[in-house]
């Protein structure tokens, strides 16, 4: 499975794969909120639930314009 990101320059993410290949046609189906779970899952194995955790204290990530609700900045993770 080969998955392809790209950083745009107003920060967002472009995930690409291929579709027709029977490996990673299953991500066809996945949503944002898939991809995004996803990579907050990797991060809190990696790291461990307790620093995941201390990063994420205090900040609400939002899909639809990529701030934290609570200090209005983009994601730290």
């Amino acid at each position: 499975m080969i998955i392809k990101a790209t950083i745009k320059d107003d920060q967002t993410i472009i995930f690409e794969w291929d579709e027709n290949d029977p490996a990673d046609s299953v991500l066809n189906t996945w949503t944002e909120q898939d991809f995004m779970d996803a990579i907050l899952n990797y991060f809190k194995e990696t790291i461990g639930e307790e620093e995941y955790n201390k990063i994420l204290d205090g900040f609400s990530v939002t899909l639809e314009d990529n701030t934290c609700a609570e200090t209005g900045e983009e994601p730290k993770v």
